[in-house]
């Protein structure tokens, strides 16, 4: 079974992608906390991790160079409601694969779950 790794401060994003993805026989993760997500992701290996861009506490350009520092192969998708925004593309070099926009493109996320 795949697993996600949700990191997202909106409660509303969180139960969406949990419930959509659980359904679609994923096992899933969430966190609404910037650290203690990443916290996660360097604990436990996981096929995607989706990270939020803004987030109170560590952004999502800070979360993705964290766990890119500890687990170099991490495959991690960006989401933004902004797409330009100078911190998704921090995030997309500091090694972030891609970038979702919100409301989600779930086909799209599917296409980055796929090996």
């Amino acid at each position: 079974m795949k697993s996600i790794l949700v990191i997202d401060d909106e409660t509303m994003v969180l139960d969406a992608i949990k419930i959509i993805f659980e359904d679609m026989g994923y096992q899933v993760r969430v966190f609404s906390e910037s650290q203690a997500g990443m916290e996660e992701a360097l604990r436990t290996d996981y096929d995607l991790i989706l990270v939020d861009v803004r987030m109170p506490g560590m952004n999502g350009a800070e979360v993705t160079e964290g766990i890119r520092k500890g687990k170099a192969g991490a495959k991690i998708l960006i989401i933004t409601a902004y797409p330009n925004d100078p911190l998704a593309a921090r995030a997309l070099q500091a090694g972030a694969f891609g970038l979702v926009k919100k409301p989600f493109e779930i086909a799209k996320i599917l296409d980055f779950l796929k090996d």
